[in-house]
């Protein structure tokens, strides 16, 4: 088997039964990355021994384990636990490091699928597959602007990570970067090549009470991170044909507007903040003249 210039973080709690089908779809890629360390993040149920299994099999996988926080966090904490697992790294040589959720199944040819992206273009600085959910018995796609990418399988070049500084803490990380990546000139992209569709076991924004307080995250997190209204106005209408039917949409304006309203502090920079509003703007000029 050959080895990649990459290597993989995944922060995993109370994913014990999803995490065997992410680990065979790892140990079956037609590449291997030269680390994969995943960060149990005080976890309760049996995600650490499957982990800590498969790490006695293949060298190259490690297992660091977190203190128990008592509750899911896909913000702050999932953020700290990546930057605890890229700390723990003992590979140095890498070009490129992918976020892998602990519920994902990638096809064989994934990662050097990915590569190949990468090595068409060197001003591309971050790049994913599509992720496809079950729905009606039928793998379905989930819509997204090719300018936005996944943050369950997110995969950098190193430059771009370290030009942007990693990850901020917080709801919106994983939007917070590829906007910092197109500030500084980095181009960013979800492929729709069917090699690079994966799967995801569990459905979107759920991990954490129900889908419906997931939308409502989504709509904190597009606040925190800066957006115009009218661009996450235009982002609910898009997105209310997606499950849960009108409701997900609704309940992203009702998290958007409930920060708005309590005046909560958005993200610091405010060169960023223009620069994605101006962005925002724009894209949606462009989207409301497409017939």
């Amino acid at each position: 088997m050959s080895e990649a210039p990459l290597v993989v973080i995944t922060a995993a709690r109370n994913e014990a039964d999803f995490l065997p089908k992410t680990i065979e779809s790892v140990v079956s890629q037609t590449v291997w990355p030269r680390e994969w360390v995943i960060v149990d993040d005080g976890s309760n149920d049996g995600t650490a021994g499957i982990a800590e299994a498969a790490a006695r099999v293949y060298e190259w996988i490690r297992v660091v384990r977190l203190a128990d926080r008592g509750f899911r966090d896909t913000g702050a904490g999932q953020r700290d636990a990546i930057h605890h697992g890229l700390a723990q790294l003992h590979t140095e040589d890498y070009e490129f490091l992918f976020n892998l959720d602990a519920d994902i199944v990638l096809g064989p040819g994934y990662f050097k699928g990915i590569l190949a992206k990468f090595a068409e273009n060197p001003r591309l600085g971050i790049a994913t597959g599509v992720i496809c959910e079950i729905h009606n018995g039928r793998w379905e796609k989930l819509r997204r602007l090719p300018e936005m990418t996944f943050g369950a399988i997110k995969g950098w070049r190193r430059q771009c990570f370290q030009d942007i500084d990693g990850l901020v803490r917080g709801l919106g990380w994983e939007g917070v970067d590829n906007f910092r990546a197109m500030m500084l000139g980095w181009e960013t992209k979800s492929f729709e090549d069917e090699a690079l569709a994966v799967k995801h076991l569990r459905p979107m924004r759920s991990s954490i009470k129900n889908i419906y307080h997931g939308w409502a995250r989504h709509g904190t997190g597009s606040y925190l991170m800066g957006s115009h209204p009218l661009w996450v106005l235009g982002s609910a209408l898009y997105h209310m044909p997606d499950r849960p039917l009108v409701l997900g949409g609704v309940a992203m304006l009702i998290g958007y507007w409930r920060e708005f309203y309590r005046g909560s502090p958005q993200y610091y920079d405010e060169v960023f903040r223009r620069f994605l509003r101006q962005w925002q703007l724009r894209r949606l000029a462009i989207l409301l003249k497409m017939p």
